[in-house]
This record gives structure tokens, C-alpha cells and sequence, in this order.
């Protein structure tokens, strides 16, 4: 090449011509910052009731038709009577002995103080039962609320108050080795109930967002701006999920924590992507209006297909049978599109209005550009991959296969008990009741008999249960809704493979004496569900793929690209579930994962990191037009490396904050999600996908025929022009002016503006 003298970008004075998109900023900016705070307004005090429309009963996650729901719901209360009694199970035990005398008194001492808690809808204790081995005694005691407003207070206070009676009789006893602990219904919920988790994973969002923007930025001003965006989208988000709801779209306590996650972290990734081209704009343009069109004009087409991509991958969960997954699907859908018309229209209001002072110290001046094209880190890694294509894939490519062999510690799980916190007192509370009574006792089978049986044809049923292999007992229960019912505690892991066949032989054996009975209760809610959530994964992961790589297909003009991601995308989901599997066995003691998490995780993953694909493919594609596609792959991986692991940091860090919650389901998502998108950020979209498409060269854009656009005065056989690094200068139809070569301005001192994330 020859050497041709650099110039500085000519900054557009003032008086240039002046777009269409840059009138309308300068005219619009003050009036879309008060729509937006107007909606904003309006939509907080429906944030703030999203709770009350929060459902968390049977017929919210469980689809209809099965016998486990049909029970359920006549379980269910009807909505003009009082909520249904929970029970609490208060066990004591020894380890390997039996209790004595003295022991049996501690136990009858704290059954008396637990009928004088001062608890809104107690009932009475029940007798105290003793274990065959004589080694564990234990009673129960119900709380009946008033109304639905005070269940959760109720059960609170009535668990609360049995702990405290039964570490005081402990205490007063003085019997070494007597162990007491409250179980039972109520105290799995208590347990696995964080109370207000939304505003906690609002303030930790926050928080995370925060910090990371200001190591980012290092600016004691621009990092509040894509912060407070977020936040208005977040608040908007969640007073649309109020509206779908009170529309009739089941929302439940799992989707509002996972859409205040979601949209802080699309909201912030987008908004770092549209500030990283805005910085680079303002660079050549002396009116941040048309500096600011110029940056939605770059940006839009990759964020609409983004946004696009993440919409259509969640919609796709409408396709799902468990209500809690298919309600997710438009809640978390509307989120995203609401925290992308905030990017395109809040997030530029608020730069326009506020000046290049809020990118103090670093503000960009025109005729100063630093060469983004040239960033010192992402540069370095670009040229590497450059060289080595194939040691860079295959060393991530090895990577991710050692670690997908993780999955083979990976277990689905039934058990409610692996939804609490290890270590929690009811965990500890229904291993005493497993250990030393029969398994099913603390989550019996509800069976529900038809309602012209009569109380003989009751106990004819009782008394056919027992000869069911697995069952331990069966008792008639009390009516509900006019029908006979049965209580069948199981001799079995109420949640294994043994307690799947004690049903269905329990279900055929009644059904053919008493046809139109029901089996339901626990277990089968649990088994049910799992079975469930596992038919959903099948139907919905190859839809999601199939979304994402149409559009990926579109999106590039490619059929041979969008399949090598494809690859790159399954790899990806693997290892990081694999990884996640080791981290939530051996880093948190987790047990066996729910049916229903790997639909979240791969939703998001797939969905998340398609996300980071598009960023950087359609700059690698932008770049292909004026140069090879080496080239263009080594231009866009410097340009948009240090925005994606930026906004790979903050996405990670924002679903972290799902770790805090007590329910381990939700914990595990989190975990999960945060670990893939770091792998997919720092590894797949730094060093797999360059190294492929470097690897495949122009074959990656067939069947289309990608060719040179022709630069004023480039030389011919396609050379690129001197000393332009492939980079662009506005205003010359995406052609940069030659000259530059990624070197220093003048005027810079020596120091390089850094990228969105250096």
C-alpha cells in the first residue's frame, strides 16, 4: 500500500445540511422526555399491584384436563370462602435411639404451647403420632385464614411462632440430642418465600447495572443515563404485565422476577450499543442532533433485529401447555419491545437534551476521533484470530465440549424439597419425617371419589387402596364440594420413579371399581409437571432454533452463516449448561434441577446470545462491502468487541441477582443464564464465530455474492485505499476517507478515547 499522509475526519460544522431524523430530535427531545416520564408516572402504581395479580395456585402452572389439576382446583377455595388450611409438621427426633419418657414430655410441652399461639385462623394440634422405631414423634397443626389478603401472614406467623415454642421447650428441657424442627406445607412455603424479592431485585439490579457502567464509562455522569432508562422501562414493562394480567394471562411469581432482569439487562445492552456509535459520532459531527441521527441510523436495524430476535424466541414458549411457561411467553415478549423503544427514543432524548457534558471527561470533539476501529485490546484479539482461525474455533470449541460433559451430573427432580435452600429447617424437617416414618406421610395423595359414592363405597375404596403396592395407608377424608375423598400416604420416595408407578396402578385399580375417580395431591401435582414441563422442552426448543436461524438467514442473506451459528449456539448451550450443573452441585449443594428450567434457560441463552451474534455479524457484514471478508471480520471484531463483553457484563450481572431468591428454580436460572452469557460473550462471539466465518471466507455469504462497493480513488483489483483501515466517514454513503489508518489524530496528546469497554 502506499503511505499516504494522515488527515483528521472534517467535523460537519454547525451550518451543514441538516437531516430529517436530526429536525425531528432537535424539535422532539424535550417533549419524548416527558412522555416517557408521563408513562412512566402512569405506570407505577400498576407496577406497584402487579402482586395482587400474581398467581401461584395449581391452575397456574399446571395444564388442564390432567386428574392432578381437576383435583386441585376442587381443593381450591372458592373465591367467596376462605382460603384453605396449610399445615405445619412439628417432628422431633434422635439420632438411632428411641425417645424416652422425658423426650415425649419436650414434645407434649410444645404441642400445648403451639394451641395457645396467637395466630388469625389456628386450629387445633393434632395427637401426637410415634414412629415404629420409636426414635421420632410428631403432630400437625393447620392455620385456616380469614381471606386470601392474610394467607401468606398467617402461615408466616404460625411457622414462626412453632419455631420459636420448639427451640424455647428445647431449651427449657435441657435434652442433648433431641432434635426439633417445622416442616409440613407450610414450612416449605415459608422457607421458599423471600417476601418482596421484586423490589429487592430491583435495588440489586440497580446496583449491578451501576457499577458496571461506571468501571465502563469512568464517567461520574453517563453512567446514570442508560441506568435511568432502564429504570423507566422496567416500570413501564411491569405495569404492561399488570394489564396482561388483569387481562387474563397467568402471571406468576417467577415471570415478574424474570422480567425486571430481562429488561435491565436488554434495556442497558442496547443502550450501551447505541452510546458506543454515538461516541463515534460525535467525533465527526459538531451538532450532537445529527451526530445522535446518524448513530440511530447505524444501530437501529441491528437492535430491531435483536429485540426481534429475542420477541420471537419467547413467543414461542406460547406454544407450551404449563400456563406459568406460556404466560411468560407475551409478558417478557412485551418487556423486551418496551425496553427497546426506550433505547430509540428515551435514550436519545436524554443525550440531545443533556449535552456532550454528560460524557465528561471523555466527551468526543470533532476532528479528534480516536479510531474505534483500531482499540487497542479488541485489536490485538481481532489480528489473532486473523492469524490462527483454526486455533481459535478448535480451542473453544474443546473448550465447550470438556465442558458440556458436566451434564452427566445433571438430574431432573420432582421433589418440592429441591426448590428450598439446602440447610433450610424444613429440608432438615421432612428428611426426620422420611427417615423415620413412612415416606408419603408429609405429601399424601388427595384422592377424589365421584360424588354419588356414599360413605360405604368410601371406605370399599379405602380399603382397595391399601392393597396397592407403594401405599402405606388410606383414610377417608373430609368431603370437598360434595365428593367423598381419600388421604394416601405412599410407603415410597413420594417423588420417584416408585411413586409414579403407585399411582397410576392406585389410578386403575379405584377407577375400575369406582369409575371417574381422581387421583391428585402433591406427588401427582409434582409428577405431573415434571412430565409436562419435559414435553414443552421437546416442542419448543426446535422452534426457537428454527426462529432464531431464519432469523439470522434474513437478517445476513446467508444460508451457509446462520446455520454455522446455529452450531455455534447449540455448542454454546451445552457447555454452559454443563458448567452450570457442576456449579449448582458442588458450588451451591443444590439437588435436582426442575423439569421446567431447562425451557428458561435455553429461551434465554439461545435468545440472549443471538443478541451478540447480530451486533457483530452485521458489522462483519457492513464491512464486507468495502473490503475482504478477513478484513471485515478483523474491522468488526475490534469495533464491537469491547461493546459486547460490556454488555455481556452487565447481562450476566443482572440475571446473577437472580441467585439472591429463595426459590432455587428461579436461583438456578440465574446462575445459569449469567454463566452462558459470559462464555457466549467472552469465548463463542470473540473467538469461535470470527474464527469460522475467517475460516470460510467468502463461502459464509452464500448464496449471495457480496462485492466491493468502489471508493472514490481506490486502486483497482479491489485494493483497499490506503491507510483507511476499513473504516467509515460520514456522509460519503458508509466509505471512510482515506488517510487515517487507525492512527492517532492530531491533537490527542497520545492518549486513545477508549471504547465502550477498553
Amino acid at each position: 500500500m502506499l503511505d499516504v499522509p494522515t488527515q483528521p475526519h472534517p467535523a460537519r460544522s454547525a451550518g451543514a445540511a441538516r437531516t430529517r431524523l436530526g429536525t425531528a430530535l432537535r424539535r422532539g427531545k424535550w417533549p419524548m422526555l416527558l412522555l416517557w416520564i408521563a408513562l412512566a408516572v402512569l405506570a407505577t402504581p400498576l407496577a406497584e399491584r402487579l402482586g395482587e395479580v400474581e398467581r401461584d395456585d395449581a391452575a397456574a402452572y399446571l395444564p388442564t384436563g390432567l386428574d392432578s389439576s381437576e383435583v386441585a382446583d376442587l381443593l381450591e377455595p372458592d373465591p367467596d370462602q376462605p382460603p384453605g388450611a396449610e399445615t405445619a409438621i412439628v417432628v422431633f427426633a434422635r439420632d438411632g435411639e428411641p425417645l424416652d419418657a422425658a423426650d415425649l414430655a419436650a414434645v407434649e410441652a410444645t404441642r400445648a404451647a403451639a394451641a395457645g399461639l396467637d395466630v388469625p385462623g389456628l386450629g387445633e394440634p393434632g395427637a401426637t403420632e410415634t414412629a415404629e422405631d420409636g426414635a421420632a414423634a410428631l403432630f400437625t397443626l393447620d392455620v385456616r385464614p380469614a381471606d386470601e389478603e392474610s394467607a401468606d401472614d398467617a402461615v408466616t406467623a404460625l411457622v414462626e411462632g412453632l419455631r420459636a415454642v420448639t427451640a424455647s421447650t428445647l431449651d427449657d428441657a435441657d435434652r442433648p440430642g433431641l432434635t426439633g424442627r417445622v416442616a409440613g406445607e407450610a414450612g416449605i412455603d415459608v422457607d421458599n418465600d423471600g417476601g418482596d424479592v421484586d423490589a429487592a431485585l430491583m435495588l440489586t439490579s440497580m446496583a449491578i447495572v451501576a457499577v458496571l457502567l461506571l468501571v465502563i464509562y469512568r464517567s461520574p455522569l453517563l453512567w446514570l443515563v442508560p441506568l435511568i432508562t432502564a429504570l423507566l422501562a422496567v416500570q413501564v414493562s411491569r405495569g404492561a404485565a399488570y394489564g396482561l394480567a388483569e387481562a387474563g394471562l397467568p402471571v406468576t411469581d417467577i415471570s415478574s422476577a424474570i422480567l425486571i432482569v430481562l429488561v435491565f439487562g436488554a434495556a442497558t445492552d442496547y443502550a450501551m450499543l447505541l452510546l458506543n456509535r454515538y461516541r463515534e459520532e460525535l467525533s465527526r459531527h459538531a451538532d450532537r442532533h445529527e451526530a445522535m441521527a446518524e448513530s440511530l441510523r447505524r444501530t437501529t436495524p441491528a437492535l430491531v433485529a435483536s429485540a426481534g430476535t429475542v420477541t420471537a424466541g419467547l413467543l414461542c414458549l406460547l406454544v407450551a401447555d404449563l400456563a406459568g411457561l406460556r404466560g411468560l411467553g407475551p409478558i417478557a415478549a412485551a418487556g423486551v419491545l418496551v425496553a427497546l423503544l426506550a433505547m430509540l427514543t428515551l435514550l436519545p432524548a436524554i443525550l440531545v437534551c443533556g449535552g456532550r457534558w454528560l460524557l465528561w471527561p471523555r466527551a468526543p470533539r470533532p476532528g479528534a476521533e480516536r479510531g474505534a476501529t483500531e482499540h487497542r485490546f479488541w485489536g490485538g484479539v481481532a489480528r489473532g484470530v486473523g492469524r490462527r482461525p483454526r486455533l481459535a474455533a478448535g480451542s473453544v470449541m474443546l473448550l465447550l465440549a470438556v465442558g458440556a460433559l458436566g451434564l452427566t451430573s445433571l438430574s431432573t427432580s420432582a421433589d418440592p424439597l429441591d426448590k428450598v435452600p439446602p440447610g433450610s429447617e424444613s429440608v432438615e424437617g421432612q428428611r426426620l419425617i422420611a427417615a423415620h416414618f413412612p415416606q408419603g406421610l408429609a405429601a399424601p395423595l388427595r384422592v377424589v371419589l365421584p360424588a354419588s359414592a356414599d360413605g360405604a363405597a368410601a371406605v370399599a375404596a379405602a380399603e382397595l387402596a391399601e392393597t396397592v403396592p407403594g401405599v402405606a395407608l388410606a383414610e377417608v377424608g373430609p368431603e370437598v364440594r360434595g365428593h367423598p375423598t381419600l388421604v394416601v400416604p405412599l410407603a415410597v420416595d413420594p417423588y420417584g420413579d416408585a411413586a409414579r408407578a403407585a399411582i397410576d396402578a392406585l389410578d386403575a385399580a379405584l377407577n375400575e371399581a369406582q369409575p371417574g375417580t381422581l387421583v391428585g395431591g402433591t406427588p401427582a401435582v409434582q409428577t405431573d409437571y415434571e412430565d409436562t414441563a419435559l414435553r414443552d422442552t421437546t416442542r419448543i426448543v426446535p422452534l426457537v432454533l428454527l426462529a432464531v436461524t431464519v432469523i439470522l438467514g434474513l437478517l445476513l442473506r446467508s444460508l451457509v452463516t446462520p446455520l454455522v451459528l446455529l452450531g455455534t449456539i447449540v455448542l454454546s448451550l451445552l457447555g454452559s449448561l454443563g458448567v452450570s450443573a457442576l456449579v449448582f452441585e458442588h458450588g451451591f449443594g443444590f439437588g435436582g434441577v426442575a423439569g421446567d428450567m431447562f425451557v428458561y434457560i435455553f429461551v434465554f441463552l439461545v435468545a440472549l446470545g443471538t443478541d451478540y451474534t447480530i451486533f457483530l455479524m452485521e458489522r462483519i457484514r457492513e464491512e464486507r462491502r468495502r473490503t475482504s471478508t478477513r478484513e471485515a471480520v478483523r474491522i468488526g471484531l475490534t469495533t464491537t468487541g469491547g461493546v459486547i463483553a460490556a454488555a455481556g457484563l452487565v447481562l450476566a450481572g443482572t440475571f446473577s441477582a437472580l441467585a439472591q431468591l429463595p426459590d432455587v428454580t428461579v436461583a438456578e436460572v440465574g446462575i445459569a443464564v449469567g454463566i452462558g452469557v459470559l462464555l457466549d460473550t467472552l469465548l463463542v462471539r470473540s473467538l469461535l464465530v470470527p474464527g469460522l466465518v475467517t475460516l470460510l471466507g467468502d463461502r459464509a455469504w452464500w448464496p449471495s455474492r457480496p462485492g466491493r462497493e468502489k471508493a472514490e480513488g481506490a486502486s483497482v483489483a479491489g485494493r483497499e485505499e490506503p491507510g483507511t483501515g476499513g473504516r467509515e466517514e460520514p456522509g460519503t454513503d458508509g466509505r471512510e476517507e482515506p488517510g487515517t489508518g487507525g492512527r492517532e489524530e492530531p491533537g490527542t496528546g497520545g492518549r486513545e478515547e477508549p471504547a465502550v469497554a477498553e
